[in-house]
């Protein structure tokens, strides 16, 4: 089966900005300070650190799972313009001072027969059922 590689890479600023954003939004308790750097520590360990240096030069950090991290990209991807497929399996990696986002997508998916494909029809999510038909050529 072949499968449709896809690599986006994220540099320290749209990382910063795509964190930020993150976890404004989900809630997470951010401390008064400006976010100085985000560190993506090896893929072993599954953990993005958000450094915070306050007026006093104390510092503080939050960590997110590469999980969450990767869910920040995403939203950001959604916020710049950047097109990501839906059913796809996506990865996170560290990339130089960034990080990649992967995406994999098979070109195989079943009969086209048989199994109805979905297909995002807007940024919002809104779905439309599409059933494939496909006549031989000859």
């Amino acid at each position: 089966m072949a499968t449709e590689t896809r690599t986006i890479i994220f540099d320290e600023a749209e990382l910063m900005q795509a964190a930020y954003a993150y976890c404004l939004r989900k809630g997470v308790d951010l401390p008064r300070a400006k976010l100085q750097r985000v560190l993506a520590e090896p893929e072993a360990t599954g953990v993005v650190r958000l450094m915070f240096e306050a007026q006093d030069a104390s510092q503080t950090e939050i960590a997110l799972s590469y999980s969450q991290m990767a869910a920040a990209l995403i939203m950001h991807c959604g916020v710049i313009g950047v097109p990501l497929p839906r059913f796809s399996r996506k990865r996170l990696t560290p990339a130089g001072e960034g990080m990649a986002l992967i995406i994999r997508l098979p070109e195989y998916a079943g009969e086209a027969e048989d199994a109805p494909a979905r297909i995002t029809t807007s940024a919002k999510g809104v779905e439309a059922l599409v059933t494939h038909v496909y006549a031989p050529t000859g």
